[in-house]
């Protein structure tokens, strides 16, 4: 399904490469259209919220009237157009007529607060504003600071001099004679979609239409025979990609604004035999310790994919006893590199062989190449060029390296069958007594307790200028496991440098970013708050 091929003289990885179903060159709008009008009277997605079902042939039509009733109104190519939508019915026409204008999109979940939402749209300037109508007043307000008069189309309702969202699904009694936009695929903006926001503020991710079209080309779990299930908004690659995915396989798409539980996404899947998920590894261990799984029903999965931070490798395993005619696949994905770059379809220990097209070189501290079975930076160059963050040319040349690598700030290596193997995150790495120190190894130790629910571990700085590891929790429901009882399992089970001399720190809740990844920046405020003050 994905093969690494190693290059021993360049010290290069590489996916093996298939045949380019479609022309780079080209406005993805074409291939989407295409796709639709080729499933016809199929039906493209179902809304668990509401019951309202599309057929493909209902979205390309509504997609070619917006996109020319949106051209009406005086939209012209590479203006931005803004979304502050969740996954309602007539999202996916909107996402399309603003490929088909040629008009690169900039989506936002409605949970993104004021400080973010006026960040972004001080960075992408929208000539046109799309939203549900419960954030019209902040769009409203966060505009008006930016001295931005964008035209709002509002979701679900109208207020002051909104206008229904409805009003661009109008006829246009030109429907059949419809083009989209001619663009250059590989040099022209398609999307702009945010960075997860785990360690830091959102960044505006260039995509191009060819390495959009390129990544699902590539990303091949899915047929027309499928029912398809990410919860993840439209601001997130894993979202963003679903909808593509859905669209181009013919697949059947299942939508929900709702929130991730255990019983609410097993529910999903009983309800719509789902077949191929994509969720993240948070929701994968969430689901192993609600006890629901051995009465859940799972037979209709046959894909599980799960990417964010790494996965326990036990976990998985354990996982794939409750996949009866299907198995769980971690994978790797980086929304600068559109999405997916590796997936573990082999059962090994590690995040997988490289998909179609990308290449990687492993690099030391000195920026030397690394062989086979040695750590370093994991740097991945995309099958057409990187577009950087949107007006931010400082930092899209700081993410590369002088061939044209994106520099991943992943601490890995490959191993001698062509697997690539996570060790951490460069800037999540614990610096202590010149030692650096792995988060993941003390989190995927104690994650197995029984009584803990959630674990996160950070470093904490010390009067002697170290950072000392230290773990954020959640107890399991009716646990009153103790922190000197979590030192002593580390102490016990781990090496010396792996104690949790920063503290152990219970909370409620850890916030999570919408696409489910812990916002490790949190933990490691909260954890740095509450050991200064005991100092």
């Amino acid at each position: 399904m994905f093969q690494t091929t190693f290059d021993s003289k360049a010290n290069l990885w590489r996916g093996f490469n298939r045949p380019q179903l479609y022309n780079p060159n080209i406005n993805i709008a074409q291939a989407l259209l295409r796709a639709m009008k080729l499933h016809g009277s199929k039906i493209a997605q179902i809304s668990d919220d509401s019951g309202v079902c599309l057929t493909f042939n209902e979205i390309r039509m509504k997609t070619i009237r917006a996109a020319q009733n949106l051209q009406t109104r005086g939209l012209k190519p590479k203006q931005v157009i803004g979304l502050m939508v969740d996954n309602v019915p007539n999202l996916s026409p909107i996402v399309f007529a603003a490929y088909s204008t040629g008009c690169p999109l900039n989506a936002l979940t409605t949970s993104v607060e004021k400080p973010d939402v006026i960040r972004m749209l001080g960075i992408t300037e929208p000539s046109v504003m799309i939203c549900d109508i419960k954030v019209y007043d902040l769009i409203k307000e966060c505009l008006t600071e930016l001295k931005n008069d964008a035209t709002i189309f509002t979701f679900n309702g109208t207020k002051d001099s909104s206008i229904a969202v409805e009003h661009l699904f109008e006829p246009t009694g030109n429907e059949e004679n419809f083009v989209p936009v001619e663009v250059d695929g590989v040099n022209d903006i398609a999307a702009i979609l945010c960075s997860s926001g785990t360690t830091g503020p959102f960044k505006g991710v260039c995509l191009s239409h060819a390495m959009l079209l390129a990544e699902i080309t590539a990303f091949d779990i899915c047929t027309s025979d499928d029912v398809l299930l990410s919860i993840s908004s439209l601001q997130w690659i894993s979202g963003h990609n679903t909808l593509l995915l859905g669209t181009l396989s013919g697949a059947t798409r299942i939508i929900t604004t709702e929130s991730f539980s255990p019983s609410f996404l097993l529910r999903l899947i009983n309800d719509y035999k789902v077949t191929v998920i994509i969720s993240v590894a948070n929701h994968m261990v969430a689901l192993l310790k609600s006890g629901l799984l051995p009465n859940a029903n799972m037979s209709s999965v046959k894909c599980f994919l799960i990417r964010g931070q790494r996965a326990p490798y036990a976990m998985i395993n354990e996982f794939n006893t409750f996949l009866p005619n299907g198995k769980l696949y971690p994978a790797l994905g980086l929304t600068e590199m559109c999405g997916v770059v590796t997936i573990n379809a082999n059962g090994s220990d590690s995040a997988g062989q490289i998909i179609s097209g990308y290449t990687f070189k492993i690099v030391d501290e000195a920026g030397n190449r690394c062989g086979v079975d040695t750590n370093g930076e994991i740097c991945i160059k995309v099958p057409y060029k990187f577009l950087g963050y949107y007006k931010q040319k400082d930092l899209s040349a700081s993410a590369m390296d002088n061939e044209g690598f994106f520099l991943t700030g992943d601490i890995g290596f490959f191993d001698k069958d062509g697997n690539v193997h996570i060790i951490d995150r460069k800037k999540d790495l614990i610096v202590t007594d010149f030692l650096k120190i792995s988060p993941f190894e003390i989190e995927e130790f104690l994650i197995k307790s029984p009584d803990i629910k959630c674990v996160c571990v950070v470093g904490v700085l010390s009067d002697m200028n170290n950072e000392l590891p230290a773990a954020v929790v959640i107890r399991e429901k009716g646990s009153f496991i103790s922190e000197a009882e979590i030192c002593k399992l580390v102490e016990d089970n781990m090496t010396d440098y792996c104690k949790l001399r920063g503290g152990v720190y219970f909370v409620d809740s850890i916030p999570t970013t919408p696409s489910g990844k812990l916002l490790r920046r949190w933990c490691k405020e909260t954890a740095t708050r509450v050991y200064n003050s005991k100092a």
